[in-house]
Formats: C-alpha cells, sequence, structure tokens
C-alpha cells in the first residue's frame, strides 16, 4: 500500500510539470518521449533487479501474450488521456480517466475470475470516484465533449488492461519490474510513429531536457517500480482504486505551485477520495491478514 500511494504520488506531480514544458512542447510527442524514456529506465531498472535475483533473474520468463496486451493498454491509456484532455480540457478529462479505470478494472476482474467484486472494494472505489468527480468538476463549465468523454473511458480501459497483464504476469512468475518495463516499453514503441509528425525538438534546450527526463525517469520509471511492486502483493482493482491519490497530489500542487485554488466543495471531494481509500485499504489488510 506504502508503494502505491507513493507511485500515486508521484503521478500526481507530472500536470504541475507539464504546466512548465517549453513551448513546441505538444502532447503527443511529451507523451512519446514520457514513454521512450521510462521504458528504458524501467529495462534498467530490470537488469539491475535481476542481476540481484540471480537464478531468478526477471527476463527468463516473458509472456508475448500478455506483453503484447499490456503495451497495447499502455498505448491506449497514454495517447487517449492526451486526445481526451485536449477535447475536454484537464479536468474533465482527468476525471473520467482517473474515476473510470478502477471501475473497469473491477469489471475485467470479475469477469476474468468469474467472482464478483468484493463488496468493501466496491463502496471504497465509489466514495473515491465520486470525491475526484467533486474534487475536478466544481466549478468547472458542464458543456463537455461527448467524444473527449470516450477518449478518457477509453484511456481508463487502457489503464485497466494494462495493470491486469502485468498483474497476470506477476502471478505467473515474472519480477514486476520487467513486466512493467515490458509493457511500456512496447506501448513506446507503438506511439514512436507520432514522433514523425510531432517533432521533439523541444527536448534539446535546457528546460525540456529536465521536463523530459522528469517526466521520464521520475514519473514513468520510478513510479512504475513502485506500481509493479504494488502488484505484486495486492489484486489489480485495488492498486488502481490506490491510485486515486493522484488527483490530491495534483490539486494540492496546483494550489500551491500554479495558484489554482481549491472550492470548499473541492476539498469535501478530497476528504471523500481519503475516506475511500482508507475503506479500501481496510479491506485489503483484511484479506492479507
Amino acid at each position: 500500500m506504502a508503494a502505491i500511494l507513493a507511485a500515486a504520488a508521484l503521478f500526481g506531480t507530472t500536470g504541475t510539470v507539464l504546466v512548465n514544458r517549453p513551448h513546441g512542447a505538444d502532447a503527443y510527442s511529451v507523451g512519446c518521449v514520457r514513454l521512450l524514456l521510462g521504458g528504458a529506465t524501467l529495462l534498467l531498472a530490470s537488469v539491475v533487479s535481476g542481476d540481484r535475483a540471480g537464478a531468478t533473474a526477471p527476463w527468463r520468463r516473458p509472456h508475448l501474450s500478455s506483453t503484447v496486451l499490456g503495451a497495447a493498454g499502455v498505448a491506449v491509456f497514454q495517447l487517449g488521456y492526451f486526445l481526451a484532455v485536449d477535447r475536454t480540457g484537464v479536468a474533465v478529462g482527468t476525471v473520467a480517466t482517473i474515476g473510470s479505470g478502477p471501475v473497469l478494472s473491477g469489471l475485467i476482474t470479475a469477469v476474468r475470475t468469474r467472482r464478483p467484486p468484493r463488496r468493501r472494494w466496491s463502496v471504497g472505489t465509489a466514495v473515491s470516484v465520486a470525491g475526484v468527480a467533486l474534487l475536478g468538476l466544481v466549478g468547472r463549465s458542464t458543456s463537455v465533449d461527448p467524444w473527449g468523454i470516450a477518449l478518457a473511458i477509453a484511456a481508463g480501459f487502457g489503464w485497466a488492461v494494462f495493470a491486469t497483464a502485468g498483474k497476470h504476469q506477476i502471478d505467473q512468475g515474472v519480477h514486476s519490474t520487467a513486466s512493467m518495463a515490458a509493457v511500456f516499453t512496447g506501448g513506446a514503441v507503438l506511439l514512436a510513429p507520432l514522433l514523425l509528425a510531432h517533432s521533439p525538438h523541444w527536448v534539446l534546450g535546457g528546460r525540456g531536457a529536465a521536463v523530459a527526463l522528469y517526466l521520464g525517469v521520475v514519473s514513468v520509471g520510478g513510479a512504475y517500480t513502485l506500481y509493479g511492486f504494488a502488484l505484486r502483493h495486492l489484486p489489480a482493482p485495488t492498486v488502481i482504486t490506490l491510485t486515486l491519490l493522484e488527483p490530491i497530489t495534483a490539486a494540492v500542487l496546483g494550489a500551491a505551485v500554479v495558484h489554482e485554488a481549491i472550492a470548499a466543495p473541492g476539498w469535501l471531494g478530497v476528504t471523500m477520495v481519503l475516506a475511500g481509500l482508507v475503506i479500501t485499504a481496510r479491506d485489503t489488510t483484511t484479506v492479507a491478514a
């Protein structure tokens, strides 16, 4: 739980960092560069993990089918999210993506295991998702683009798919960092052709390089190393639900750094998210015990 909450906090810094990206760094090139650097960082981390593991080196049992599925999920998540934000704005696009991810993950797991989601998880997820919606949508325009919402839900589906694929690999004995490295490198390869139309020239500047390194090395490489570690010990739906700490981090940083004030109902949303996470975490503790 500590690992996934730390990862969620790192995810929540992404928006604040993006505010400081240089001119010319569009969503497509930023997303591609982020995945390329993040995949490389995870590959390096997996090699280090393999050296430490000795005979249980993580690359000895790759699962091609689940890797391809997970890579497709990463690509859909990254591209769908950025396109949704372009059409609906950051608040609505983020809320629709983050809100749909846990629900879709729970449905996927229920279908795979042929068992309904646990009641405590369902309650905790519902409370947190409602809190995210309140935090992100209070005081916003009610005019939204239906296609943008559809893209955001597609992004949430991609998120659920790659988390489920990673969990499957880990349960089959693949090292968690190697699993994350495989699916994120695969996702980077799938999206790399976009760089032909969206130049990453902005990386050559000092500020651009710093933004790219942070987004790739820290918010993907570091965060998804923690994310994979959490998947070793927790069900995929629980991991995704606990990631709902991300919008709280983003909102607080937005208020502190870029002076985006949080309205009073927004703070109620923060409280609801935290309450939902506590409910979900208690369910996890009960299962572990």
